[in-house]
């Protein structure tokens, strides 16, 4: 192990407090490190009962550590009893547990639930709610009987906006990952012995636990951490509070500190050493971005970089026409899936890359995962095909819906209103400028890009960013976290992407 770790990675795979806590800088061999550990603990003291569990918040972060340990240590590593797997997941079978013994009561009886990423596309009553709505979701009383309940929201958002339809989909089995982490904090929170049992749960399977990218973790992941630290089981976190993207869907670093950090005896091991950059602009700008110093990001050249990151789709379609961005926007409606389906074909075969939100177009479409191809060469293709040979754009948007028609069990899309028309218009016209290039880049939003890293990287700045880099970055705060990350993911260059003008917004209140 020590001849291909270095020795702050060394010390924190091999340690052997009971709880460990990992500060990683960006580039520094986080999952390397955390792949020998996962290994370790399973090696250093057998135990045919109770595995080691490894988690982590997205399906792509877990197949990289299983990944990463597999080709370590062997795929009989990551078998039962071990685990490697998200907190959705993880989730789900705490759920179980607690309906199997009996605490917790599904609508209709069930004992195992069928659990989706959400109904967009599947539900027609699920569907956008403006600000001031109410919302439903699944809620469990001291009695353990989970139901839809209801909560006013702030922000506009995707839901049930009626009892009957959320508390139909419930009693027929089925849920989203979001309704499961209410259900089960609400049952933790009100439900005599619920909090008891998880304990015991965890105690009887895992003697050790691994939470990659802990800054990410909301409430209930805290609380599961904070669980496994008050049993025998050892538990190593592993994160960077410059690098905690997720506060929108309920993260709270802040509270990684508070909860876990100072109510429980963690021994904490750095490794800041980064084998990321390599030159004297990405060195400097890492470490004046993390002392909060203010910085300046030199202008790029699209055509000079590897990548675009952007916070936004719509921003990174105007960086430059080699750009080829992996969505058009946030799905939401079935002519914006069919579009999605579109644009895949074109990065499939130009970036060798998924479009982002693919899965949620073929929900949207009805359409199953191995048709897929065959559908696009048959009714797609010929649409990009008309869209280089000239095809006015207007025209192509009224083709791809009739494609849609033709590939899915559902009716063909209905148009939009007027301006939303002209915007996919927009896009197409964009899509068009691309197909003949030949120097096509992938552009990300920044959260697809954590984790990751390139030569040259040309990141969208606005104004309000520029700003906030010259008066120097706060971990504290959320936006500034999106822009470490997207500012740290160069090897050699890291610049500024010049972009259409851009609206600023003053509140007049």
């Amino acid at each position: 192990m020590a001849l291909r770790l270095t020795g702050e990675q060394l010390l924190a795979a091999a340690s052997d407090e009971r709880l460990v806590n990992v500060v990683s800088g960006p580039g520094s061999g986080k999952t390397t490190m955390s792949a020998a550990r996962f290994g370790y603990l399973h090696h250093r003291d057998v135990d045919g009962r109770r595995g080691v569990l490894g988690l982590s918040f997205t399906r792509a972060a877990v197949g990289e550590l299983r990944s990463r340990i597999t080709s370590r240590w062997g795929h009989r590593v990551v078998e039962l009893p071990n685990l490697v797997t998200t907190f959705d997941d993880f989730h789900v079978r705490v759920l179980h547990h607690l309906l199997d013994v009996g605490l917790v009561r599904w609508p209709g009886g069930h004992k195992r639930i069928n659990v989706i990423d959400d109904f967009r596309g599947i539900h027609n009553d699920y569907r956008f709610l403006s600000s001031g709505s109410y919302r439903r979701f699944a809620g469990c009383g001291k009695n353990g009987v989970i139901d839809s309940q209801s909560e006013r929201i702030a922000a506009p958002r995707y839901g049930f906006g009626r009892v009957g339809p959320h508390r139909a989909v419930l009693t027929a089995g089925t849920s989203s990952h979001e309704d499961v982490r209410r259900a089960l904090r609400s049952a933790l929170e009100h439900v005599p012995g619920a909090e008891e049992a998880v304990l015991e749960w965890i105690g009887q399977n895992f003697r050790h636990v691994l939470v990659d990218e802990i800054y990410d973790a909301d409430e209930l992941d805290i609380f599961v951490c904070g669980a496994v630290a008050s049993t025998a089981a050892t538990l190593t976190i592993v994160g960077d509070p410059w690098q905690a993207l997720y506060d929108w869907r309920g993260a709270t670093p802040a509270k990684v500190e508070t909860s876990l950090l100072a109510a429980h005896p963690f021994v904490s091991y750095e490794m800041i050493r980064s084998f990321r950059f390599a030159t004297d602009q990405t060195i400097g700008l890492a470490r004046a971005l993390r002392d909060g110093d203010g910085v300046t990001v030199p202008p790029a050249s699209s055509t000079s970089v590897n990548v675009a990151l952007g916070r936004r789709w719509a921003t990174l379609w105007t960086v430059g026409d080699n750009v080829l961005p992996l969505a058009f926007r946030t799905i939401g409606n079935r002519t914006d899936a069919a579009l999605n389906l579109l644009l895949d074909g074109v990065t499939r075969a130009k970036l060798g890359r998924k479009s982002f939100g693919r899965q949620s177009a073929l929900v949207h479409l009805g359409i199953v995962e191995d048709r897929l191809e065959e559908l696009q060469r048959q009714h797609l293709f010929p649409i990009l095909t008309a869209l280089v040979g000239g095809v006015p754009a207007v025209d192509v948007l009224e083709m791809v819906r009739d494609a849609a028609g033709r590939m899915s069990p559902r009716s063909r899309p209905n148009r939009l209103q007027q301006q939303a028309e002209a915007e996919r218009v927009v896009e197409l016209e964009r899509l068009r400028l691309r197909l003949t290039r030949s120097d096509l880049i992938p552009g990300l939003t920044v959260h697809q890009a954590k984790g990751c890293e390139w030569s040259r990287v040309g990141v969208v700045l606005t104004r309000a960013n520029e700003g906030a880099l010259a008066a120097g970055l706060t971990s504290a705060q959320p936006e500034h976290c999106v822009l470490f990350v997207a500012l740290t993911r160069a090897r050699t260059q890291c610049g500024s992407l010049a972009h259409d003008e851009e609206l600023d917004f003053v509140d007049e209140t």
